[in-house]
């Protein structure tokens, strides 16, 4: 707890594959956390359940990225249950479909640049008076593709290059206020969504193992380990950085 002090995380899109990754680590540095969701209840009360088997204490929020207050009434109900919040993860995201840029449909481009752009500009926005008071830390999960550009991966590589530079505005501003903002570029990671991806597409795996200079496909648990340390006072001098988390991939 000398790492972070009273309080809690908050980590929007807690019940997804990343986001339970990351409430996980949480949990296991001793961090009380709140986490929320927007349809899967089942899987939100799974992690919680996890969470506390875990020691700490922790609770579920209902609340949708795209309606600011929506993220504010998640974040007040947490402060509220853990008396401050001193770190806020945007882990949320929209539906990932991989298509070229010229066949991409305008409803797939609103649903990123509303549900993921705007989800990541509403928590951060909602964030920041609680993390003044903690002076505290927000950190967002983004794409390596920040580095390189994946075809047929155009609406997530826009969405997630505007988050990264949100952070950075975050940082240079909210500094002044003892805030640090960053985000973790992530690679391929093994998650169940990447997992049935490469079933659909057998050749997928081989290519991308071949293609990561350190030879296979990250783990879930790598990038709540790497959100945890920059969410923590070891990283106290870190702020404004896209770290990418890619396994070389980018190089």
């Amino acid at each position: 707890m000398t790492d972070f002090g009273a309080g809690a995380a908050f980590v929007l899109g807690g019940s997804g594959a990343l986001g339970g990754a990351i409430c996980a680590a949480f949990a296991r540095a001793g961090v009380p956390v709140g986490l929320s969701y927007y349809r899967g209840t089942e899987a939100a009360k799974a992690t919680v359940a996890d969470l506390r088997a875990l020691g700490v204490e922790a609770m579920a929020v209902q609340a949708n990225a795209g309606d600011r207050a929506s993220v504010t009434a998640a974040l007040q109900a947490t402060s509220e249950a853990f008396g401050s919040i001193h770190s806020v993860v945007y882990a949320g995201g929209a539906s990932f479909t991989p298509q070229f840029f010229s066949k991409t449909e305008e409803s797939v481009w609103h649903d990123w640049l509303q549900h993921d752009l705007m989800g990541a500009i509403n928590l951060a926005t909602a964030a920041l008076p609680y993390l003044r008071e903690t002076r505290g830390s927000f950190t967002a999960l983004s794409t390596y593709q920040g580095d390189m550009i994946e075809v047929r991966g155009g609406p997530s590589a826009v969405s997630k290059a505007a988050v990264d530079r949100m952070v950075k505005v975050i940082a240079k501003e909210e500094g002044r206020h003892g805030v640090r903002a960053n985000t973790v570029r992530c690679g391929w990671i093994g998650t169940q969504g990447v997992e049935g991806l490469f079933e659909q597409m057998p050749h997928l795996r081989d290519e991308k193992t071949k293609t990561v200079p350190l030879g296979r496909i990250g783990k879930p648990e790598e990038i709540g380990e790497t959100v945890v340390f920059l969410s923590s006072q070891r990283a106290g001098f870190i702020t404004g950085i896209n770290l990418t988390a890619d396994g070389g991939e980018s190089l």
